[in-house]
């Protein structure tokens, strides 16, 4: 692991050794593991850049379909954050699963959003028809926590879990996870990114009886673990692709930035795995761990940024209006 202020042993090796990751990853696809070193800062920068698209020559779609499962009748913002920031970051198209009462809000919040009033399970099929059309989907952001709701989610992970869908799960998502730990255990590949706050990652720790600093293990090889905080900490059974960020960011934690993160990190992890920065057995945990560190960079950005402007009043629509000139500053 790493501290982005630490000082980066072995620099000069790394920086070379993405140079020719940005030129042709097929030339270097024995070296995927990054031999016995963990990866520096520099390099994740590096390779942060190389996964985003051209928009010379592209169709729609190509960017990226996000899907975002969440809301309720108490939290419409938290998906349309999330759903929007997928947008805001790059993707072409953001679909947003919500319930009746909720989805009527969320289309006055923004006519960019595809929004579908299906999260009950009288549409259970209807939700089923939907998700193979999506690249990334995020489950989470305002579910609450209703014993159907709770159901139905278990449900719609199962059925992503058979298709080898890629996930970020967050928010009430957890809660989901934490009262079934088993029904992300051993997800296929590209996998799972899961994306707890302190509170909510030693919610899952006691829900899998692992009190040591492995407890993330217990899932598989493909379902890594991003734990938000002062300090973000990203965790993965490939420890080599393991990382600690600091920087950026402010003292205010608003209400709404976790969801800005979960739709960056999808978008991200569509051009992370689409990229395929290695071709090998362990190309999906390079993905993941490339795409959680720009979303956790861009989310840092966008909270510094919009709180030299509005300081103690910055709210995560100020952070949204940010995610440009966040993108500039860190990946050009």
């Amino acid at each position: 692991m790493f501290s982005l202020h630490s000082k980066m042993r072995g620099y000069s090796y790394f920086v070379a050794l993405c140079v020719i990751v940005l030129v042709n990853c097929d030339e270097i696809e024995d070296k995927c593991n990054f031999l016995d070193s963990k990866l520096q800062p520099n390099t994740f920068r590096l390779l942060s850049k190389s996964i985003i698209p051209t928009m010379a020559g592209s169709v729609k779609g190509d960017a990226g379909k996000i899907g975002v499962i969440g809301g309720s009748i108490e939290y419409t913002g938290a998906p349309y954050f999330s759903a929007i920031t997928s947008m805001k970051v790059g993707a072409d198209l953001a679909y947003v699963i919500t319930t009746e009462s909720a989805a009527t809000v969320i289309k006055n919040y923004s006519p960019d959003l595809i929004v579908y009033p299906y999260l009950n399970t009288k549409y259970a099929s209807k939700i089923r028809s939907l998700i193979p059309k999506m690249d990334v989907i995020v489950i989470g952001p305002g579910l609450g926590r209703e014993p159907e709701t709770v159901h139905l989610i278990t449900d719609i992970i199962q059925d992503c879990k058979n298709l080898g869908k890629p996930l970020v799960i967050d928010a009430d998502g957890l809660y989901v996870v934490s009262k079934n730990t088993s029904v992300i255990k051993n997800y296929p590949c590209p996998g799972v990114v899961l994306t707890p706050n302190l509170r909510e990652a030693n919610r899952l720790m006691d829900a899998v009886s692992k009190n040591d600093s492995n407890w993330y293990s217990y899932w598989g090889d493909c379902v890594a673990v991003l734990v938000k905080g002062e300090k973000d900490h990203f965790n993965t059974n490939m420890t080599v692709y393991s990382w600690i960020a600091t920087g950026g960011g402010s003292g205010r934690r608003v209400g709404g930035q976790g969801d800005i993160l979960s739709g960056a990190l999808a978008t991200f992890y569509h051009w992370a795995l689409k990229t395929e920065l290695c071709k090998n057995e362990s190309q999906a945990q390079l993905a993941q761990s490339v795409a959680a560190y720009a979303a956790a960079k861009i989310t840092r950005l966008c909270n510094y940024k919009a709180s030299l402007e509005y300081g103690q009043s910055t709210l995560a629509s100020d952070m949204i209006t940010k995610i440009h000139l966040a993108l500039q500053s860190a990946f050009t």
